[in-house]
């Protein structure tokens, strides 16, 4: 097989896509093994929050049982030593009363006492939760414990002890030799778990790690929280959150029912890899019959074309649908290239009868004849300064109308030319016209076509000039930052402006400009001009000025141009910035 062919490509393509179709399945199923294990610890996590903030409240409930028993009866138990044996009889029976009160219910403690001084046995008051067999170790424990303070301890913390194999958590306050406490098992904090899940199993640890109850029966207590870690990494996932009063709690999840339901992926993933190796060939077999033989006929008709015979007619098959779109999408192509060169040829016929027309509209031989007339009467008048004057704006005059065919000329220099001929028209009409220019310095490289505002002058001279009257002109150009880089040019008079309905005409259709008399010329040659160079139509605004006057608007492409450049045509045009 040819290295360069279509088959050998669409092998290589299908092998390529294969693999990274693999990969992609591949590096999916790792990465959902990544998430579902992030969302099990993100679960346990929220799990243990839960039943974190459960201990952390009854533990709270239980301090606040202990505080209260703490505040009512303190000041009773400070006197007990100096009581006879009858009061002591009755004050015991009152404090009895009083823990029995705290602990009678099943979200209490497990219990709570009071220890005299001088040796006394304890005043113990147990909960429902302790069995009888555990009673008589913890009144033993009670009576030898000496619970003293610890300056060290902090205020919510508890203390852990372990009686006879069962951790059990204590808090107390110790005043004048006088201890009040309260205590809770381990494993009536744990009772609040769900022991159903058999994948799921908790455990409390103390500050130091070490395990004081488990769900599971395989972790004993007294085992270290980093033993467990070791013993079951391979196999479980292991989460801890802390509990401020004594340590922590950790919930350890089996692996193997996290990830169970993705091994079905990891089958799917191999039997596709197997499948896609044994259809390839079968789908090169079918790519070569459905696509090569169109494409060598799509290959034939091209080259067909390009030796000039554009009626060259493709064969009709059992060819697919999108094939079939393609062959009479290439026939509707080679149609519209035909048409196109015509209009291209129409084209370039239209565009040279403009260029006579705006010679022809250059050509101005009213003004011409109306300098010499000027001259000749500036002889009788002997002013020769202003003759020499005249003669020599009239040579520059000139020299830019002969210096090319549709060129694209700076602004400034048009601006240079428009004010020559403003001059030239102040010797004729001394002391009648006031002008004024203002070129925004970023726009006056633009290139524009020549004659643009020369024409529209021109035609304020023709409408708006009134011999014995004022004639004011106003030429600004302008850089504007809009979808794109723009220049405006605006040129306004203080005649009497455009007939009526000229802007409006003007605006909705070209049909009649110029008028069967030859009127408006320069100003259709402008559009039309603006048309071909730019392909719009609406960048050449009339209006009326307030409140009078005559007010031009063209928005032109920003375009910069060589002023140093030789002249050119304009199929050469900048590109836009």
């Amino acid at each position: 097989m040819k290295t360069n062919s279509i088959v050998y490509k669409f092998a290589v393509s299908l092998t390529l896509i294969l693999a990274i179709l693999l990969t992609v399945l591949l590096v999916s199923n790792i990465y959902s093994l990544a998430v579902v294990r992030q969302n099990s610890l993100n679960s346990s996590r929220n799990t243990l929050a839960i039943y974190v903030e459960s201990i952390h409240n009854y533990l709270n409930i239980c301090s606040k049982d202990l505080l209260e028993v703490f505040e009512n009866n303190i000041d009773t138990a400070t006197e007990y030593s100096h009581l006879n044996e009858s009061d002591r009889y009755f004050k015991s029976a009152q404090w009895m009363n009083a823990l029995k009160a705290k602990t009678s219910n099943n979200d209490s403690s497990d219990g709570m006492f009071i220890k005299l001084p001088d040796g006394g046995m304890p005043l113990v008051q147990f909960g429902n939760r302790i069995p009888s067999n555990e009673k008589l170790a913890l009144a033993d424990f009670l009576n030898k414990q000496p619970f003293k303070p610890d300056s060290s301890a902090k205020l919510d913390e508890w203390t852990n002890f372990d009686i006879n194999g069962f951790n059990y958590l204590f808090k107390y306050i110790t005043y004048s030799d006088i201890s009040f406490g309260v205590f809770v098992k381990a494993n009536t904090l744990l009772s609040i778990v769900n022991k159903k899940a058999n994948d799921s199993h908790y455990f409390l640890s103390d500050q130091d790690g070490r395990v004081l109850t488990s769900t599971n029966a395989s972790i004993h207590a007294g085992s270290t929280l980093e033993e467990l870690r070791e013993r079951f990494k391979a196999r479980s996932l292991i989460i801890s959150e802390p509990i401020a009063e004594f340590g922590q709690m950790t919930n350890m999840v089996a692996k193997q029912s996290v990830f169970s339901g993705l091994k079905l992926i990891q089958w799917v993933i191999i039997s596709l890899g197997i499948v896609s190796v044994i259809v390839i060939p079968f789908v090169l077999r079918y790519l070569t019959r459905g696509i090569i033989n169109p494409v060598l006929e799509l290959v034939k008709a091209a080259k067909e074309v390009e030796k000039g015979q554009w009626e060259y007619q493709l064969p009709s098959g059992r060819y697919s649908m999108e094939f079939t779109k393609l062959f009479h999408s290439f026939q509707s192509m080679v149609r519209e290239i035909t048409d196109l060169k015509i209009r291209t040829y129409e084209e370039k016929i239209e565009r040279s009868r403009t260029e006579l027309k705006y010679l022809q509209m250059q050509i101005r031989p009213h003004f011409f004849l109306n300098a010499i007339s000027t001259i000749s009467s500036l002889t009788y008048q002997n002013k020769n300064e202003e003759i020499r004057n005249l003669i020599q704006l009239l040579s520059v005059h000139l020299r830019y109308m002969f210096k090319g065919e549709l060129l694209l000329i700076p602004i400034r220099e048009e601006i240079k030319h428009v004010e020559n001929y403003i001059r030239m028209q102040e010797i004729r009409y001394p002391d009648q016209i006031f002008y004024m220019t203002d070129i925004d310095p970023e726009a006056e490289q633009t290139g524009i076509p020549q004659f643009l505002i020369q024409t529209f002058v021109e035609n304020v001279f023709k409408h708006a000039m009134i011999y014995g009257e004022m004639l004011s002109i106003f030429i600004r150009a302008s850089h504007v930052m809009e979808d794109k880089r723009w220049v405006k040019i605006v040129i306004e008079d203080n005649g009497e402006g455009f007939p009526k309905r000229m802007p409006e005409t003007f605006e909705r259709s070209e049909s009649d400009w110029p008028d069967e008399n030859g009127n408006k010329v320069g100003i259709a040659n402008i559009r039309r001009t603006l048309q071909l160079l730019y392909k719009r139509n609406d960048l050449l605004k009339l209006s009326n000025a307030e409140p009078s006057g005559a007010r031009v608007e063209i928005r032109l492409p920003f375009r910069d141009v060589d002023i140093n450049a030789p002249g050119g045509d304009s199929d050469a045009l900048p590109a836009d910035r």
